[in-house]
C-alpha cells in the first residue's frame, strides 16, 4: 500500500469512528430521555409491582439522627454534615439492564438528593432544596456491576434536613 492510501483508510477509519461515537451518545441521551417520560407519565397510574418498595428494602444508615421506617413511610433527620449519605439501600440487579426510580418526600426542612449509584459513581439523581412535596422518576441505564444502591442524602449546607419517605418504589427491567 502507498502511504497515500494507508493515510485515507486511516481518515475513514477515524470518521467512522467519531460517527459513531456521537451516534452512541445520542442514542444513550435518547433513551434515558424517553424511558424517563414513561416513567413519569406512568405516576399515578397502574405499574406493574416494583422490584423494591420503601419498606422492603434493606436499608442502612450512616449516622442521621433520626431514622423510624415503617413499611409505608420513613421519617429521617439527618446529621449536620452537608451532603453526607444518610440512609442507603444495596440491592442485586438479577441482571437487569435498566433501573426506574419513582419517589415522594415531604421536606419539612433543608434539602435533599434521592438517587441510585452503580459502582460508586450516581447514575440517577434527583435534588431539592425547597420545603414540601418532593416528587421525581428517573431511570438509568446499569452497567455489568451486579448491584445498585438507593441513596438518600443530605443536601443543606446550613447543615440538618427533616423529611418524610412517603414511597420509593424500584423496578429493575431486563
Amino acid at each position: 500500500m502507498r502511504s497515500g492510501d494507508l493515510a485515507a483508510l486511516a481518515t475513514a477509519g477515524l470518521g467512522a469512528w467519531l460517527l459513531w461515537s456521537q451516534y452512541s451518545n445520542i442514542a444513550t441521551l435518547s433513551w434515558w430521555y424517553d424511558r424517563t417520560e414513561y416513567v413519569e407519565s406512568m405516576r399515578g397510574t397502574m405499574l406493574p409491582s416494583p422490584d423494591y418498595e420503601l419498606g422492603t428494602l434493606p436499608w442502612k444508615v450512616a449516622q442521621p439522627r433520626v431514622f423510624d421506617v415503617k413499611p409505608d413511610r420513613i421519617a429521617l433527620v439527618t446529621d449536620a454534615e452537608p451532603y453526607g449519605y444518610q440512609a442507603f439501600a444495596s440491592v442485586d440487579t438479577h441482571g437487569a439492564k435498566a433501573a426506574d426510580i419513582q419517589f415522594e418526600a415531604e421536606i419539612e426542612h433543608g434539602g435533599t438528593t434521592i438517587g441510585l449509584l452503580q459502582a460508586g459513581k450516581w447514575i440517577a439523581v434527583s435534588s431539592s432544596q425547597r420545603p414540601g412535596r418532593f416528587a421525581d422518576s428517573n431511570s438509568a441505564q446499569l452497567g455489568h456491576n451486579r448491584s445498585i444502591t438507593v441513596v438518600i442524602a443530605n443536601n443543606n449546607p446550613a447543615g440538618e434536613t427533616r423529611l418524610a419517605m412517603k414511597s420509593l418504589r424500584l423496578y429493575l427491567r431486563k
